[in-house]
């Protein structure tokens, strides 16, 4: 199409059936990029919903306190979880599409090691009244009641076993998940 001298022109043209996707002429200004908020494959992969990503960069830096901390706060049993978990965040990890899935199992595992060496839990400041008992000692029964005296509520667990673990204690072998962690964590 030719268009004549002095002839009023519309401001973007291209030919007929292409668009700018295909003709890379003229500047790009005016584009402009979008961002996408979404939860990383390895958070949602996750059993236990930790934050993944942001306690592997603070381990990274070389913050472990603060590593440790950010996996308490949704898994009271890091040092455990990172012995017997069946880490299906390392299959949803996007590195694995690169050259390879981050070992987070690994990870959480020394975190946990440096927290039951190094980390000592606060205690709430101001107590709640109430008093919550929580039946059970095994692994759901003692998430409970770590979460609930987090939160200031005095809980008393009831277990009907000599020791706390359930199936932690019981129905996994030492060489998986020696007592010692056990009884620490």
């Amino acid at each position: 199409m030719a268009w004549e001298l002095g002839a009023a022109r519309p401001l973007c043209w291209t030919e007929p059936g292409r668009t700018t996707l295909e003709v890379k002429t003229g500047g790009w200004r005016t584009r402009r990029p979008v961002y996408v908020e979404a939860t990383a494959p390895c958070r949602a992969a996750c059993p236990a919903g930790e934050p993944v990503a942001r306690w592997i960069e603070l381990a990274r830096r070389g913050d472990q306190a603060a590593a440790w901390a950010v996996i308490r706060e949704e898994n009271p049993f890091p040092a455990i979880m990172g012995r017997v978990c069946a880490h299906p965040c390392e299959s949803a990890c996007n590195r694995g599409q690169h050259d390879g899935a981050v070992a987070i199992n690994a990870l959480e595992r020394f975190v946990g090691d440096w927290g039951l060496r190094h980390g000592n839990l606060a205690r709430p400041e101001l107590p709640r009244p109430e008093r919550v008992a929580v039946v059970g000692g095994g692994p759901a029964g003692l998430a409970c009641a770590y979460h609930l005296s987090r939160r200031g509520y005095r809980v008393r667990l009831y277990e009907a076993e000599a020791e706390l673990g359930g199936l932690l204690r019981y129905g996994i072998p030492e060489y998986r998940l020696p007592k010692v962690k056990l009884d620490k964590e």
